[in-house]
């Protein structure tokens, strides 16, 4: 429900100026993706699949790699043999992981009097425009990716274009290499395409058909080549003339991206910058996690051709994929999030071996950083392996659409049991003296890598994402009440594992102050810039510090303080966001504000898509490349809504993270905890109205958007409150709406 009217602009005009695929325009159906582009008289069409892998290789996990072996072997101070526990598998005398695979692009050549003068994005379409002169007409070329076909439509080129060449990846370098490294064939070449054969997964066939006006490229799989040729094929003979041809098969293309659109939560502020972040945010995120489809990945189903794609766009579980999915939340597009828990509940044996085999037990669950879409460790950075936070943030991901959801129904059946799964593997790798418990092995993501630097007692990351767990197991006891011997692990364990490790503060000014702040793990503070904020997930997105405990508040200050101390100096594309997000909770609104501009002007393309590293130097270390990744375009969706609501520990807050320049923005249809979906308005710098609606019997906690009196509308009553926190049981299908009310002015005689 949107209880304010907002027309987003939806047409994104596009640069002509691409110097490579990630330059140019996504379109995508979840599963078959098209990067559409430009080079000199060439429309350049790269195509790839999400499910288009070559799944040999990777880690192997070998009998003794087992907890208490590796335990004991870092203790005796044998890191090497360790490490050596998480070997990968050699083919040819060289490393193989599984790795997604580039594809290919067709090159469609124009003819020599024909112009390109524009290109646009129609996101509320999922179609792209190209209009093009010839003489003194104007022509106009319309591509979509079919909603429902691995397939690549373009209409009205047919009398522009001098050649279409098919161009498979096996053409470039890079691609090549690795084919004639790992014994995989050249691809046959046809004349309308390519079919690639490969040592352990289904053939693919690359073809193209042009007739009446329509361009139809459809990439199919098949047991062998043949089949493979025979599939897409039969993909090409669906689009026909005498159906229709482009329009009619276009159609429903158009109306499910209408549709989504229509459920998507808008904003409005006087920031076309933002707005387009945004929006271009919420769009990525449905093309590489369309409701119904693939789960998302590092490239999604935009991988370059010409080499494939870095860290095999696979799944990284500790932040890649979840910031895929940030924005589903409050921009009420849960169904993005099921194609993750979908593929996440098929890979429930493999998760479960992985618990028997680590700790010993038959009820747990245990998920690496690094995976390929059958859940089996790709290889790389082995401290990973072992970062059960993987499992548990899964786990919370889960918990929190439930609550957006209003679902106590996979609350209860799904989640609650995962949820105990991920605590059980926490609670083999504690050790337990009496009335105290630590983890002796654990790890705050990515610092340190694979070295011995990158392992360490007590990590903070593990220590909130176990409480995170505790503390949800313990609120559906109180609420539901859960097996008694769930309730009492959790309680345990809360009891006795501390909520994080802090050590003395590290940031001074004028002089050494006392205090504490929070530390990476035991006698490991931040010492040096880092990317991923593993120290701070407290604060978001797990939610457990509790800054009314002067305790934690002065830990968790003094970490920011810290934190912002050493600087950006070694930040990826992906810091940014989480970084807004952070400074946003702690109050620092213009600092969450410069963090999505910075990420804009120093990691984005001219595509708005974004790179891992920086642009051009002296912003940071990680500068140059052409590596794009796709979470952190998606993640500045979900920075942007959080300067419109924020759920915290259980109450919602509105416009509190808006910058004070903003005096006038608005917004409709923001879901919130509690399956509430809330409108707002601003304007002259106070806020005018919130409404909120609510889908199930529920009661939200909402702190006073006024700062003083408020009107409650409901049901046409009338109710004036002061309350700091305002507190509405709703009915399903209830709206109120709140207004400031008249505030009274005591004047001295």
């Amino acid at each position: 429900m949107k209880a304010i009217e907002i027309s987003p602009s939806y047409d994104v005009p596009w640069t002509l100026d691409t110097g490579y695929c990630h330059d140019g325009i996504p379109l995508s159906n979840g599963v078959f993706g098209a990067l559409i582009w430009f080079q000199d008289q060439t429309v350049m069409l790269t195509i790839n699949r999400a499910d288009y892998w070559d799944h040999r290789g990777g880690t192997i996990w070998r009998d003794e790699c087992t907890y208490g072996h590796l335990k004991s072997l870092l203790e005796s101070g044998d890191f090497q043999g360790a490490r050596e526990l998480f070997p990968t598998t050699l083919i040819n005398g060289k490393e193989k992981r599984p790795t997604r695979l580039a594809m290919g692009r067709f090159e469609a050549r124009l003819k020599p009097d024909v112009r390109l003068v524009s290109a646009n994005l129609h996101m509320n379409e999922g179609e792209a425009r190209l209009v093009c002169r010839r003489g003194e007409r104007e022509h106009v070329i319309d591509l979509a990716v079919v909603i429902d076909k691995p397939m690549l439509l373009l209409s009205g080129g047919e009398e522009l274009f001098e050649s279409i060449t098919p161009v498979s990846s096996y053409s470039f370098e890079k691609t090549k290499a690795y084919f004639d490294d790992f014994g995989i064939p050249a691809p046959a070449a046809q004349e309308d395409g390519w079919v690639q054969a490969l040592p352990e997964d289904p053939a693919c066939a690359v073809r193209m058909r042009q007739r009446g006006g329509t361009l139809a490229i459809a990439a199919e799989y098949g047991a062998d080549p043949e089949q493979a040729r025979q599939a897409a094929s039969a993909l090409l003979d669906s689009v026909s003339p005498s159906d229709g041809g482009y329009a009619a098969a276009t159609s429903e293309t158009r109306e499910r991206w209408r549709a989504l659109w229509r459920r998507a939560a808008d904003i409005s502020l006087p920031d076309d910058e933002i707005e387009r972040m945004y929006y271009l945010g919420i769009y990525r995120m449905l093309g590489n996690s369309m409701p119904g489809r693939i789960a998302p990945t590092l490239q999604g189903p935009w991988a370059e051709e010409y080499r494939n794609p870095p860290w095999s766009c696979d799944y990284h579980f500790n932040i890649n994929v979840q910031q895929c999915l940030w924005p589903a939340y409050g921009s009420n597009l849960l169904d993005s999030l099921k194609p993750l828990f979908s593929m996440i509940d098929g890979w429930k044996p493999t998760l479960a071996l992985n618990a028997k085999r680590f700790v010993g037990i038959d009820d747990g669950y245990m998920l690496g950083h690094s995976v390929d879409d059958r859940g089996r460790p790709v290889g790389g950075m082995w401290t990973g392996t072992i970062d059960q936070a993987n499992t548990s943030w899964v786990a919370q991901m889960m918990w929190q659409y439930a609550k957006y959801a209003g679902d106590e129904a996979y609350l209860l059946d799904e989640v609650y049991p995962f949820m105990c799964k991920a605590l059980r593997v926490f609670g083999e790798m504690m050790e337990k003296d009496g009335d105290s418990y630590s983890l002796p092995v654990t790890v705050s993501p990515e610092f340190g890598g694979s070295s011995q630097a990158g392992l360490g007692r007590n990590s903070t990351f593990f220590l909130v994402n176990v409480h995170f767990l505790c503390e949800k197991l313990l609120e559906l006891d109180e609420k539901y009440g859960i097996d008694p011997d769930d309730a009492a692990m959790a309680a345990d364990i809360r009891e006795k594992l501390p909520p994080y490790t802090a050590g003395p503060r590290q940031f001074q000014e004028f002089g050494t102050k006392p205090g504490l702040e929070l530390y990476l793990w035991e006698g490991q503070p931040l010492s040096e810039s880092h990317r991923h904020h593993s120290h701070l997930a407290g604060i978001f997105p797990f939610d457990t510090i509790q800054m009314d405990d002067p305790a934690q508040k002065e830990a968790v200050s003094n970490a920011y303080k810290s934190w912002i101390d050493k600087g950006m100096g070694r930040w990826a594309g992906w810091s940014m966001p989480w970084a807004s997000i952070l400074h946003n909770r702690m109050g620092r609104a213009d600092m969450a504000l410069l963090s999505l501009h910075l990420l804009r002007e120093v990691f984005m393309m001219p595509s708005y898509a974004t790179r891992h590293n920086a642009n051009y130097e002296g912003f940071c270390q990680f500068t140059g490349g052409d590596t794009m990744q796709a979470e952190a375009s998606i993640a500045a969706a979900a920075a942007a809504l959080e300067m419109y609501v924020q759920c915290v520990r259980g109450t919602v807050k509105v416009f509190t993270g808006l910058s004070r320049r903003f005096k006038d923005a608005s917004f409709a249809g923001i879901r919130a905890e509690g399956a509430f979906l809330l409108s707002g308005s601003k304007a002259g710098g106070k806020v005018q109205q919130v409404t909120v609606y609510s889908e199930r019997d529920e009661t939200i906690r909402l702190v006073n958007p006024f700062g003083g009196r408020a009107l409650i509308r409901k049901d046409e009553a009338v109710v004036e409150t002061d309350k700091a926190i305002i507190s509405l049981k709703l009915r399903s299908g209830e709206c109120v709406t709140l207004e400031p009310g008249v505030q009274l002015v005591m004047q001295s005689s």
